[in-house]
């Protein structure tokens, strides 16, 4: 009876602490103030050791990362991290303080304001580029292209079909005297130029953007249509959409083990305005994604499908062109056809790291003056 209760006991306490650790996981925005933070984290805080949170810190902006079901200990390391502050123990409280305070003097260089502009002067910046190309997906799916290969900048594609030589020769596709029909990787740039040259896609936009890490940045190649809606009071309005290809995009630099990494919250939509007769229909494909890339590396968003209908006039030239009062003989001579054709709409994120403005001026400073 003894070991069978001894057993009760330690299988209670697995539960209990199992129930626990999933009790002190936390959640958050990236846009979550400082201070609503510090009270999230402080419910977690006096659960696990009494301990209130304070921020003593001159920050007084968002947290600036998002925080996606971790262990509230780690998320609160991750806010440090970002925000560039430190973490003070004391009896019976967690401390938030600037990362240049000095526990002796109980001073800091930061004056009362934040001094939040020069901190975002030596931010370090990220360059983003990216190209948007509609593609005829019946020709990209012959290319035999896996964008679930896309790893260094290329991509694989495997040419070992009946009928490549028609589409594309692997040999110009690949840049090089030495590929052999079979899988092979090609650069994803060469791939979107052979994609275009061929007639079988269109670039729609090449957006390029500088962001402070930590900042959102937008990108709209498009229009705003306007949308007449009315209020309570029976008074018409005007509601603007935005459409196009939208880009928004928040990289923050990290450092891990001595390496810099992007991780990058980015979303990317496509959208146009259709006026019908009761309402305007806007049709829309978006994608959310979160991903991380080292300085330098591409990568593609792809699998977003349209339908483009084409209504085709075919027949005897001239004639089936001719007015329908001309005896009728454009009925006699000619017909119309509609063919479908799907798109798949190919996207590529290049992202670099970049110092930041200030360090870019004093290299600028410093090859004047050795000229």
């Amino acid at each position: 009876m003894q070991i069978k209760h001894i057993i009760l006991v330690a299988i209670l306490i697995l539960l209990w602490s199992s129930i626990g650790a999933q009790n002190l996981r936390v959640s958050m925005k990236e846009d979550t103030h400082i201070n609503t933070a510090m009270q999230i984290l402080e419910q977690f805080s006096l659960q696990e050791g009494g301990r209130k949170m304070l921020n003593l810190s001159h920050y007084n902006g968002s947290i600036n990362v998002p925080v996606h079901d971790i262990e509230w200990r780690k998320a609160l390391d991750l806010i440090l991290m970002k925000n560039n502050l430190q973490l003070e123990e004391g009896v019976g409280f967690y401390a938030l303080r600037d990362k240049d305070y000095d526990p002796q003097t109980g001073s800091s260089t930061v004056d009362s304001t934040g001094n939040q502009e020069q901190q975002d002067a030596e931010v370090k910046q990220v360059r983003i580029k990216a190209v948007a190309m509609l593609a005829d997906r019946s020709y990209v799916k012959n290319l035999g292209v896996d964008w679930s290969t896309v790893f260094n900048g290329k991509v694989s594609v495997n040419a070992g079909f009946a009928g490549a030589s028609q589409l594309v020769s692997p040999l110009t596709l690949s840049g090089s005297g030495t590929a052999e029909i079979g899988k092979y990787s090609v650069d994803i740039s060469t791939l979107i130029r052979t994609i275009e040259s061929n007639q079988k896609g269109s670039i729609l936009a090449e957006p390029s953007i500088l962001v402070s890490s930590g900042k959102t940045g937008n990108i709209q190649v498009g229009q705003d249509i306007s949308i007449k809606t009315a209020d309570e009071a029976g008074n018409t309005k005007d509601s603007f959409y935005a459409t196009g290809i939208i880009m928004n995009v928040t990289p923050n630099i990290v450092t891990i083990d001595g390496e810099e990494l992007i991780m990058m919250k980015l979303s990317i939509e496509r959208s146009s305005g259709q006026p019908s007769a009761i309402s305007t229909v806007i049709t829309k494909s978006t994608s959310t994604t979160e991903l991380i890339l080292y300085d330098k590396e591409e990568t593609v968003i792809a699998g977003l499908f349209d339908t483009d209908e084409t209504k085709v006039r075919s027949g005897i030239p001239i004639l089936k062109d001719l007015p329908w009062w001309v005896f009728g003989l454009r009925y006699l001579t000619g017909y119309d056809s509609y063919e479908k054709r799907e798109r798949e709409l190919i996207i590529t994120i290049r992202a670099e790291i970049m110092d930041s403005a200030l360090e870019r001026l004093r290299r600028v400073k410093a090859m004047q003056e050795e000229l």
